[in-house]
């Protein structure tokens, strides 16, 4: 179980000392315990009169992550999860950094069984890393999970169609720090040394002297370094190097995440108060042409510092949107209303003529991953009373948001399979509320996803994986 001086002291150990703010704090006796699986928690009482529902939402998302996790293989068997419902058309594809998340959501609760599901997911991703065919630490972005392979894990990498053996300096770092956490859970070095490996094949095929300096994107499917710099990248390497420090007690990791820090730092825009999402192809020229809402919610998760505060304002007075039948392109129908947070700036725009999709995009679609996001961050911000005054604000939005995302579980994904089995309904969380556009090339659409479910998870029991306790 969690250290119960970090992860179930009180909110009034905490400092909070403000109780009723918006409505929401609960600084009382906590209730008698539901018939749910859940015990009732402080972390919970900051949601007051809305615990309980928050508490079902919370059930159900487990629930739909442990029939993910089961569709293919059970118990101790090797293996991941894939990402989403069959419906989005990537057949088993497990992806990486949804994996990760999803072993930080598992060790997040810490419930009966949850540590050892971690475990598994954790062994997955040791297993991916020593039989890459590289041979040098690497993970591939993807793996399909739905047939063993020779030795009996349910891992293969995602060849054809999709061909998804690139290796991104994001997703290595996100697996990283999810091992880094089961490490500092379970005190099996095998989980730091994996992470060690993923940190010192970043610092080896991403460390850059150009521009800001910082850690370039990493390599595509065919081995060929990606050359531009992101932050949201150069932010998670940041988090896992400094995680590593800690852990390992070398200080030239210490180093290595100042090289990270430093190139985030020259992506913040004072005048606007948001990050840019980072560099062209040159890793000095800065892009602008897309500003994204994870860069902004994950650099406050991973730095804790009011000095870029103001990307959280910026996220939820720019990207804020809200979906409804009557907008462009929206998969709802009936009286649903979602309000969350889009992808990026990008995607708030309508297509012109010249522009084509498989399905048009819905400027006003909602993603519900990002929505997580920004309510963790809020949190983040909001509940140690002397980061910020603003905290009965900061409460309340995220309140709104989380409701908006237990809305969409209901409602949303209905009648979807996972390796042709139906998914109960009201349980997972699709990806976005209608087809997204997220301007970068890629697109989202109303599927069920692990990592929107385990983010939500995540962002409802005040966890931030950005940091070494996983929670605020």
């Amino acid at each position: 179980m969690p250290d119960s001086k970090v992860s179930r002291r009180t909110l009034f150990e905490r400092g909070i000392g403000m109780a009723g703010a918006a409505g929401l704090v609960s600084l009382g006796a906590p209730p008698a315990a539901k018939a749910s699986q859940y015990s009732y928690t402080p972390e919970l009482s900051v949601f007051g009169a809305s615990a309980e529902n928050i508490t079902a939402s919370l059930d159900a998302a487990y629930n739909f992550l442990n029939t993910m996790m089961d569709a293919y293989a059970t118990g101790s068997t090797i293996r991941l999860t894939q990402s989403y419902s069959d419906q989005q058309g990537l057949e088993s594809t497990a992806f990486t950094y949804d994996n990760a998340v999803l072993i930080d959501a598992y060790l997040v609760r810490d419930e009966s069984g949850d540590v050892s599901r971690a475990e598994v997911l954790g062994n997955g991703l040791l297993y991916a890393q020593q039989t890459n065919s590289y041979n040098d630490g690497r993970l591939f972005q993807a793996y399909f999970v739905n047939a063993p392979d020779p030795r009996g894990a349910y891992i293969q990498p995602a060849g054809a169609p999709f061909y998804f053996y690139g290796s991104s300096t994001g997703d290595m770092a996100w697996a990283g720090m999810a091992l880094c956490h089961l490490y500092k859970q379970t005190k099996n070095s095998s989980y730091l040394n994996g992470a060690t490996r993923l940190g010192n094949w970043i610092y080896t095929n991403a460390f850059s002297t150009t521009g800001a300096g910082g850690y370039t994107a990493g390599v595509d499917a065919g081995n060929n370094r990606l050359t531009y710099k992101s932050t949201e990248h150069n932010i998670d390497t940041f988090a896992f190097f400094t995680m590593l420090a800690a852990q390992t007690g070398s200080s030239f990791w210490t180093t290595r995440a100042q090289w990270a820090a430093n190139l985030v730092a020259a992506m913040w825009n004072s005048t606007g108060g948001f990050f840019w999402t980072g560099t062209g192809n040159d890793g000095a020229t800065i892009n602008t042409s897309n500003v994204p809402e994870d860069v902004q919610t994950w650099s406050y998760l991973a730095f804790l510092n009011n000095s870029y505060a103001a990307s959280l304002q910026w996220v939820t007075t720019n990207l804020m949107t809200i979906d409804n039948p009557q907008t462009i392109n929206s998969k709802l129908t009936g009286n649903t209303r979602i309000l969350g947070e889009t992808y990026a700036s990008l995607s708030l725009r309508e297509l012109t003529p010249s522009e084509s999709y498989d399905q048009p995009p819905d400027p006003n679609a909602v993603w519900l991953e990002g929505t997580a996001h920004t309510v963790a961050a809020l949190l983040a911000r909001g509940l140690p009373a002397e980061r910020d005054p603003n905290t009965a604000a900061d409460l309340a939005t995220a309140l709104l948001l989380l409701q908006n995302i237990a809305t969409a579980q209901q409602l949303l994904g209905v009648g979807q399979t996972v390796g042709g089995a139906s998914i109960p309904a009201g349980q997972g969380i699709v990806a976005s509320s209608s087809v997204l556009n997220g301007g970068f090339g890629s697109s989202y659409y109303p599927n069920l996803h692990i990592g929107a479910t385990g983010w939500a998870a995540i962002a409802a029991q005040i966890g931030n994986p950005f940091q070494l306790t996983l929670r605020i």
